[in-house]
């Protein structure tokens, strides 16, 4: 293994990883019954998100915080976010719309209480906040159209809240991100109470706070690149550190994922990153095998996709079958679930 003189700005492992999570995340939206059913790293799976939000700090962070401080344009990296985040989002926004209005034209009164754009998070207001991205800062009282937006929007606004502390306070930078990860963690706790997951009302903090620890891991990766890289040639040492690493993020997710425990995973994500982003042991070489790398670079993607894909293509369209013919196509239990 050559010496990292330099730190890195590309790691195909964390690559990977957000792939992988991605899909976790997709798993555990279609709800379904299956081998899968139960186990802590599926079910828990609104975990992943925070590792999205760790892994977003510490790569934006390799490729842009020297550059921002040293006065590269903050408009240009809002609008090279703005363009990485929106098209997409906007895309599926439209999908959602058009859905919508072909279900106008079809009775499906039996299906749901709520016609079109007539349910919580699907009026107007909920319209006009998600073309302008603002649907989780707290404007409306639910998620709306396409949920897993929620974290698209949050780290948008995040994304120009740190190139503002990079650009105009170059030399305390590190300051005042580890004091925006305490606001955002003592917000979370007196206003949303003793959980991490907040969404649409204060999933900002939830995203800085996630945000904050993947900037530190950044710079605690630049500070001790060299030393791990040695570690790292020794593949015993390694091999068992990444084995351990994973085993442990199983264990956590069992039995932290509720309650103030939650708090814990940026923390432990962050070790993740700072372990991983080395890619010397046996299951960093795994995870650079093809098919992981595609599904990483499918990642977003696969997180925006998948919910219009299981509501429009899979759900509704079983339900209007069923609706139309009596024919039972699902299982349906006395108890309805």
């Amino acid at each position: 293994m050559p010496p990292l003189s330099v730190p890195k700005k590309h790691f195909q492992t964390l690559d990977a990883f957000r792939g992988i999570c991605a899909c976790l995340v997709a798993l555990f939206h279609f709800k379904a019954n299956s081998i899968f059913h139960g186990i802590s790293i599926f079910e828990n799976a609104s975990v992943y998100v925070d590792f999205f939000f760790v892994l977003s700090g510490f790569v934006i962070f390799a490729n842009y915080e020297d550059r921002l401080k040293e006065g590269y344009s903050k408009t240009k990296f809002i609008l090279l976010r703005f363009g990485r985040l929106w098209p997409l989002h906007i895309s599926i926004f439209i999908a959602f719309i058009l859905v919508d209005c072909i279900q106008l034209l079809i009775d499906t009164s039996d299906l749901s209480d709520y016609r079109p754009f007539s349910a919580p998070g699907e009026g107007m207001d909920a319209i006009i906040a998600n073309i302008f991205m603002v649907h989780s800062l707290g404007i409306l009282d639910q998620l709306s159209f396409n949920g897993p937006s929620w974290s698209i929007s949050v780290e948008f606004y995040t994304y120009i809240l740190f190139a503002l502390i990079l650009s105009l306070f170059p030399k305390h930078s590190l300051k005042i991100i580890v004091a925006c990860a305490i606001i955002s963690l003592c917000t979370l706790l007196y206003f949303y109470g003793p959980s991490l997951y907040a969404k649409y009302d204060y999933g900002i903090f939830r995203c800085i706070y996630g945000f904050s620890f993947g900037a530190i891991t950044w710079t605690l990766y630049k500070h001790t690149h060299q030393k791990i890289s040695i570690i790292a040639q020794k593949s015993i040492l390694i091999n068992m550190l990444e084995v351990i690493l994973l085993l442990s993020i199983g264990i956590c997710i069992h039995f932290l994922y509720h309650g103030i425990g939650s708090f814990l995973f940026p923390f432990i994500f962050s070790f993740i990153l700072l372990v991983f982003a080395h890619e010397g042991g046996v299951i960093s070489t795994l995870l650079k095998w093809r098919p992981f790398q595609i599904i990483g670079v499918l990642s977003y993607s696969i997180y925006m996709i998948h919910i219009f894909i299981y509501g429009k293509f899979f759900e509704l369209p079983i339900r209007l079958i069923e609706m139309k013919t009596d024919i039972s196509i699902t299982i349906i239990t006395q108890t309805g679930k």
